[in-house]
C-alpha cells in the first residue's frame, strides 16, 4: 500500500525536530503506569491529528506508550517508534495466542473453524510484515541507504490489511467480543506506528 509523496509534508524536518525533544516528564498517567514525556505527548498529538492516515485517539496513544517503561527513556522519535513496534508485535502475539487456543475447541466444518483459520493466517502474515518493517526502521540510514523516508511508514501501514481481513471474518463470529476488541486495537496500533513515521504539519 503506497503512500503518495504529496501527502508527506516536510517529514524529515519534523522527524528531526521531534527527535531533539528531551524526554522530561510532562503529565501523570491516569492508569498508574509511567508518566508521559514531552516527546510522547508531541508524538501522540501528531498521531491524533494526522489527516492523511487513519488517526488514533491521543489518549489511546499515550496509554499505550505508558504501558512500556522504556518510553520515558526514549531519546528521540526513532526510539519511540521502535518501542511502539515492540508493543504492536507483543499484542499481535497475544491475539494470535487467543486464536490458537480457540482453535483447539473448534469443530471442523463450522463457521467458527473457518473464521479462526483465516485469522490465524492473517496474523502470521501480519507478523512477517511487522518483522520486515522493524528491521527497516532499525537499519534506516536516511538518504545514505537510498531508502525514501515514506517507505518506512508505507511498510508499517501494510500490516493493517491482514488485521482488516481478520476483522471481516470476525463479523461471522460476533460472540467472540474479546478477540474482536483485540483485533481492533491491533489496527489502531498499526495506524499509530504509521503516523509516528509520517509526522504531519496540519494547518
Amino acid at each position: 500500500m503506497a503512500i503518495s509523496n504529496t501527502s508527506i509534508i516536510f517529514p524529515i524536518i519534523v522527524f528531526v525536530l521531534l527527535s531533539t525533544n528531551i524526554p522530561t516528564q510532562a503529565s501523570d498517567s491516569g492508569s498508574g503506569n509511567s508518566k508521559a514525556t514531552n516527546l510522547m505527548v508531541e508524538a501522540c498529538k501528531n498521531a491524533s491529528i494526522n489527516s492523511y492516515i487513519k488517526t488514533v485517539p491521543e489518549e489511546f496513544c499515550l496509554s499505550t506508550l505508558q504501558s512500556d517503561i522504556r518510553s520515558i527513556k526514549a531519546k528521540d522519535l526513532h526510539d519511540l517508534v521502535l518501542i511502539a513496534m515492540d508493543i504492536t508485535k507483543g499484542r499481535l502475539t497475544s491475539a494470535s495466542g487467543m486464536v490458537k487456543k480457540m482453535l483447539q475447541n473448534a469443530k471442523k466444518g463450522t463457521v467458527r473453524m473457518r473464521v479462526l483459520r483465516f485469522c490465524e493466517v492473517d496474523y502470521e502474515e501480519m507478523a512477517s510484515i511487522l518483522n520486515i518493517c522493524d528491521a527497516m526502521i532499525r537499519n534506516y540510514q536516511g538518504y545514505k541507504g537510498n531508502m525514501r523516508f515514506q517507505e518506512l511508514a508505507s511498510c508499517v501501514n501494510d500490516a493493517y490489511d491482514p488485521a482488516g481481513a481478520c476483522e471481516e471474518e470476525l463479523q461471522d463470529m460476533p460472540e467472540e467480543a474479546a478477540l474482536f476488541k483485540e483485533n481492533t486495537e491491533l489496527q489502531s496500533l498499526v495506524w499509530m506506528g504509521t503516523n509516528f513515521l509520517v509526522p504531519m504539519v496540519v494547518p
